[in-house]
C-alpha cells in the first residue's frame, strides 16, 4: 500500500504564490463542505480555484496534503485562541477560565462539523510525538494557571493529560456524532461541569461529607443531652 503524502512540497514566499495557495485550500474547503471528501479530486480542487493543476502540484503533491494542511491550520488557530484565553486569565477564577476555554474549543468544532468528520475519519491520526510537540506551549500555560487557581489537584502533569484527553475526545466525537448538541451549549455546559468537578473533587467530597453527616443526624433524631434552638 502507498504512503499518503501529507507534508506540502514547498512554501510559498511571494505573494502570487501565496495567494494561489490560499486559492487552493478554499476550493478543497468548499468541495469538502459540498460533496464530501469521496468526490475530491486534484483536478476539481485546481478548476475551482482557478489554477493550472501543474501550479497546484507545484506546492502539493496531492489532496490528502492540501486536506492535512486545512486540519494543520485548524489546529492552529485553536491554540492561539487557548493561549490568548489563558493569557487573559491566568489569576482568574477557575470556572470562569474553564468556561471560557470550552467555549473556544466548542466554537472551534461547531463551525464546520463535516470538516471535522474528515479529519478525523479520512485523514492519518497524527503521532503522540508530534502532537505532544504542539501542544508543549498550551500546556505550559495551563499548568502556570493551574498552579495560580484554586485548583484541587494531587499530580498536576496527570491532570494536565486527563483535561486534554477528555476534551479533546468530547469535542471530537461531538462534532461527528451530536453536532446539535455542540452548536445548542449543551456539550459545552456538560463539560464545563466535567472539568469543573474533576479539578475540584476533594472541595465535593468535604460538601458530601457534611451533607452526609447532617442527613444521618437528621435521620437519627437529636442525641440524648442535645438541645435543638429555640425549645
Amino acid at each position: 500500500m502507498s504512503t499518503r503524502r501529507l507534508s506540502p512540497r514547498k512554501t510559498p514566499r511571494q505573494e502570487r504564490s501565496r495567494a494561489t495557495v490560499e486559492a487552493l485550500l478554499e476550493a478543497t474547503t468548499d468541495i469538502l463542505l459540498r460533496d464530501g471528501y469521496a468526490k475530491l479530486t486534484t483536478n476539481r480542487i485546481a478548476e475551482r480555484a482557478g489554477v493550472n493543476i501543474a501550479s497546484l502540484y507545484q506546492y502539493f503533491p496531492g489532496k490528502d496534503a492540501i486536506v492535512a494542511e486545512l486540519r494543520r491550520r485548524h489546529g492552529a488557530d485553536q491554540r492561539a485562541a487557548l493561549r490568548q484565553v489563558l493569557a487573559e486569565h491566568t489569576a482568574g477564577g477557575l470556572e470562569s477560565t474553564i468556561r471560557k476555554l470550552v467555549f473556544v474549543g466548542v466554537a472551534g468544532h461547531a463551525h464546520a462539523p463535516r470538516l471535522h468528520r474528515i479529519f478525523t475519519e479520512e485523514m492519518p491520526a497524527l503521532g503522540y510525538r508530534e502532537v505532544a510537540a504542539i501542544d508543549a506551549p498550551i500546556f505550559d500555560a495551563m499548568r502556570r494557571f493551574l498552579q495560580a487557581s484554586d485548583a484541587d489537584v494531587r499530580d498536576l502533569d496527570l491532570a494536565l493529560w486527563m483535561i486534554s484527553t477528555a476534551s479533546g475526545a468530547i469535542l471530537h466525537r461531538a462534532a461527528v456524532e451530536r453536532p446539535e448538541d455542540l452548536s445548542t451549549g449543551v456539550i459545552a455546559e456538560e463539560l464545563i461541569t466535567l472539568l469543573c468537578r474533576y479539578l475540584r473533587r476533594r472541595a465535593g467530597s468535604r460538601r458530601r461529607s457534611k451533607m452526609s453527616a447532617g442527613a444521618y443526624a437528621h435521620r437519627d433524631g437529636p442525641r440524648k443531652g442535645a438541645h435543638i434552638s429555640g425549645v
